[in-house]
């Protein structure tokens, strides 16, 4: 319950964001015949907040204060670099052997700087206070929190930079992983209608709009996100508006305990939507789908298999 929390809280956070932030917000990054390559200026890069940002020569100590952010670390090859990590850094399985540095919303200074961290790689929301008394220490904290696919690819490559690994290998994984995903979706099909539930019941009703992963991704799978005509990443629906919108198809982000489902058709006035009636409410795995990893190619994969399985393909 508290990481669905923080999920939310990390939202309401998102939707304060001043307008034109996104569009300001960009990484060095040009295409190349081998890949991504990161701009470098004299051992400067640019951040996820378009901020210019001065990296060690060497870096050897690193700390992540996002989860997102640890595994790509890890999926790098550099995970030996890494001397301390947020609370919710809980996968690959080693990372939480890491010390911990607080949690996302609360990092503790005191503790990263007593880690003595070349970089530290920080969120682009939450965190902006403990970032100015980072830098008024003297540590160098990069931010990077991507909120879509070509987004991801250039933080990989941004990390890739900062940690003094070739993100290649990476890159054209996952993206291979997505391509072969894909492959399964009908060039034509039927319209399907998909409501994606972010939080529900006692937490209000949020869902993913225009801007977020979840959006791109029902759209990759064939599915028309009724959250995508909102002015807002993040938008609040209330019973009568998902009644209103009847989606055909309903996916819920579950945060591991393995009842979302259960919770949601069980909710008064939601059993007579058509979809729970017709049993296509599927869970999806919130660490796969809300997290600007590695392993969002799983999350399109969940994505793909649910609206398979409702016979959205047939």
């Amino acid at each position: 319950m508290f990481r669905k929390l923080m999920c939310l809280l990390t939202v309401l956070t998102l939707l304060t964001v001043p307008p034109g932030l996104a569009e300001e917000a960009s990484v060095g990054v040009i295409g190349g015949a081998d890949g991504p390559t990161s701009i470098f200026v004299a051992g400067e890069l640019t951040d996820g907040l378009g901020r210019t940002v001065e990296i060690p020569e060497t870096v050897e100590k690193v700390v992540s204060l996002t989860a997102a952010n640890t595994e790509i670390v890890y999926a790098l090859g550099a995970g030996d670099l890494l001397v301390g990590a947020d609370a919710y850094s809980d996968y690959p399985e080693e990372a939480n052997d890491l010390p911990r540095m607080g949690d996302y919303a609360g990092p503790n200074v005191e503790l990263i700087a007593a880690a003595e961290a070349d970089v530290v790689l920080a969120s682009t929301t939450l965190q902006q206070d403990a970032i100015e008394k980072m830098e008024a220490l003297g540590l160098n904290v990069v931010c990077v929190e991507p909120t879509g696919l070509d987004e991801l690819y250039e933080g990989i490559v941004l990390i890739a930079a900062v940690v003094g690994a070739d993100p290649t290998p990476l890159l054209t994984d996952m993206q291979a992983a997505i391509a072969e995903t894909a492959s399964a979706v009908p060039a034509e099909m039927e319209p399907v209608r998909v409501y994606f539930a972010l939080s529900f019941g006692e937490s209000g009703d949020f869902s993913a709009g225009p801007g977020t992963f979840i959006d791109e991704l029902i759209a990759m799978a064939g599915g028309e996100n009724v959250a995508a005509t909102s002015e807002y990443a993040w938008p609040m629906y209330s019973l009568e508006g998902i009644v209103a919108a009847d989606p055909d198809v309903i996916l819920i982000s579950d945060y591991g305990d393995g009842t979302a489902v259960e919770q949601f058709c069980a909710l008064p006035g939601y059993g007579e939507l058509r979809a729970v009636q017709e049993g296509h409410v599927y869970a999806l795995t919130d660490d796969l789908i809300s997290r600007p990893g590695p392993r969002i190619a799983e999350g399109f994969q969940q994505v793909v298999d649910a609206l398979a399985d409702a016979g959205a393909y047939d």
